[in-house]
């Protein structure tokens, strides 16, 4: 089963039904569909493609800091295109809000959400990704990458 050490990370599906459908179809873990890594509060990662979960030390690869991940911090570790994590993806991150430096005020719609939306769009695409979406209430950023 994958492995996390630290409790405000998580994982779907959760360790006990990787085990109940590895049980009925033995290999389960080695195809995991639409398998989500994350961490409460951060964001997470949704994996597009088959991922293989046996042993997998999640941690060690996956690192949630306030409005980025980064996956395979050591790129020496970091297999070929489409092998471990190293594949299709959707990205949620948290905290993504628009504030008045002064105030403090949350703002949810407006000129100033629209050119932020636009700023992440950009930032989107000059790293390669492809924009999903923004939710300025919720304060959510989604993604899509192709591989890490």
């Amino acid at each position: 089963m994958p492995k996390l050490k630290h409790s405000d990370y998580f994982f779907e599906p959760q360790v006990e039904e990787l085990a109940i459908k590895e049980s009925y179809e033995p290999g389960f873990c080695s195809h995991v569909k639409g398998f989500i890594v994350g961490r409460q509060g951060y964001g997470s990662i949704k994996f597009l493609e088959e991922t293989d979960v046996r042993e997998l030390d999640l941690e060690s690869y996956i690192e949630f800091r306030n409005r980025e991940v980064i996956v395979y911090m050591d790129e020496s570790k970091k297999p070929p295109v489409g092998q471990g994590l190293n594949k299709a993806a959707e990205i949620t991150l948290c905290n993504i809000k628009v504030v008045d430096k002064i105030t403090g005020k949350q703002y949810v719609n407006g000129p100033k959400v629209a050119k932020f939306k636009e700023k992440l769009m950009k930032k989107t695409a000059e790293q390669g990704a492809a924009f999903v979406s923004y939710n300025p209430v919720q304060g959510e950023w989604k993604f899509r990458v192709q591989h890490f």
